[in-house]
């Protein structure tokens, strides 16, 4: 079944107007079944910590953590902590990129040669394709020498248009709207886009007409947060043992995944963006709204079998006949996922976990409550 999202987003906007049942704070015994959830995923999924945030229309219901965001220091996991978002990024670059739109200084079915001519395949690719993953450029971490140094914890400082050059030297996988696939060179060549037209570094873009002071607890690189912070190492699971995961340098990630964040901020994200706080009820809409041309593009998340198309850092799909729109994110000892349903309940599982499954905690949880308000 193909999603109708600007049927998504009108709902969600008539439902911050109403009054629904989960707009109440959680009661005691839903929130208990939250920390049970928790308890038994962590377990299975060998989750060092994390931290789960509820929230309607932007609006933080329950925000709790579990386990330890720093085993060496045995430091607890709580509602504030900070972790990297990965991919969760996609959806402030996306963002990013529609707010040119609505200032007539991008056109989104333009080449993107017009604003990189010195990217191979530009001319072959419009700046659409990019936010819908249908460009058919090749996923810079594909590279194996970038890919081991990451692992390593040894890879160098590089220029956003270092990573976009990496991914779109290679030949194109397939002719740019003809097929989806996800690669991350599509949302950096999105941040060298807006470098280019904004005149400012992505970084400052963002801090100036997003971050700042909606998100304060949002930081890009997600490993430069301020002293202070109450942030967290990242952690792997091996031989029955959590092993510390070295930081590295997070430029590698750049406006594909570069962002760390809290619960707090998300919601109140999700709130700002479904609210039309970020983009203009227009610009919104067309932004999750697949263009009638382009090709079936549904992917599978065999976990938790989601049906899902692409739009603008968005995935939208189903579960339990229920509508939703979400992403979710990695790097290496993170797992992270956003999820919005159509009457405002929004679900934020974030963890310091490479082994963790996020999308399978925050839709028990979302199972759980419409369960128990029927």
């Amino acid at each position: 079944m193909r999603l109708r999202p600007w049927t998504f987003v009108l709902t969600l906007t008539l439902a911050a107007a109403a009054v629904p049942a989960l707009a109440d704070p959680l009661g005691t015994a839903a929130q208990a079944r939250v920390d049970r959830i928790a308890a038994r995923q962590m377990s299975l999924q060998h989750v060092s910590g994390l931290t789960v945030g509820i929230g309607r229309n932007g609006r933080v219901l329950f925000a709790r953590g579990y386990g330890l965001r720093d085993r060496a220091q045995r430091l607890p996991a709580d509602a504030g902590t900070a972790y990297d978002i990965g991919s969760i990024t996609k959806q402030f670059t996306a963002a990013a990129v529609w707010q040119l739109v609505q200032q007539h200084r991008v056109e989104p079915n333009a080449k993107l040669a017009h604003y990189l001519p010195g990217v191979r395949h530009s001319s072959q690719v419009t700046v659409r394709d990019l936010l819908d993953q249908i460009s058919g450029l090749q996923d810079y971490l594909v590279d194996k020498k970038l890919f081991a140094s990451i692992l390593a914890s040894s890879v160098r400082p590089r220029s956003i248009g270092y990573y976009v050059g990496l991914g779109a030297n290679r030949p194109l996988l397939f002719r740019p709207g003809s097929k989806w696939d996800y690669s991350n060179t599509n949302y950096a060549a999105l941040g060298l886009l807006i470098e280019r037209v904004s005149g400012e570094t992505f970084p400052r873009f963002l801090k100036d007409n997003i971050l700042e002071p909606r998100l304060p607890h949002t930081t890009y690189l997600a490993n430069s947060l301020p002293p202070g912070k109450d942030s967290s190492q990242g952690y792997d699971y091996k031989k029955g043992r959590f092993v510390l995961v070295k930081p590295c340098d997070m430029s590698w990630a750049n406006a594909a995944g570069a962002l760390g964040s809290t619960v707090h901020d998300l919601v109140t994200w999700d709130g700002l963006f479904f609210g039309r706080q970020i983009l203009d009820a227009p610009t919104l809409q067309i932004a999750l709204t697949a263009p009638k041309n382009r090709p079936p593009q549904v992917s599978k998340d065999t976990a938790n079998n989601i049906a899902q198309s692409y739009a603008s850092g968005w995935m939208h799909g189903q579960d339990e006949g229920r509508r939703l729109i979400w992403h979710n994110g990695g790097t290496i000892g993170y797992r992270s996922m956003n999820l919005v349903y159509p009457d405002g309940l929004e679900i934020v599982v974030l963890t310091n976990a490479t082994t963790a499954s996020p999308e399978t905690i925050a839709l028990q949880i979302a199972r759980m409550l419409y369960a128990r308000n029927h």
